[in-house]
């Protein structure tokens, strides 16, 4: 557990995921201007774009950790 660049990595994936999670339960006022819509009730809109971007990211960025931390404990 010696090694910070793990736990800061770790860190950073949750606030990532986080960040990305609440920015997909704002509501529509606050989600920008509609760049498809598929039918009256459901869009994609700009905001959407960013969330996935930072789900994506936090994700990439926890499986970084993950390896990282496996690479040190195999022998």
């Amino acid at each position: 557990m010696g090694n910070s660049r793990i736990i800061l990595l770790s860190i950073l994936a949750l606030f990532l995921l986080l960040a990305g999670l609440v920015a997909l339960a704002l509501p529509d006022p606050y989600e920008g201007q509609v760049l498809y819509e598929m039918d009256p009730a459901h869009s994609i809109r700009t905001v959407d774009v960013g969330e996935l971007g930072l789900v994506l990211i936090g994700g990439l960025v926890a499986w970084g950790a993950g390896w990282l931390w496996q690479r040190r404990m195999a022998p």
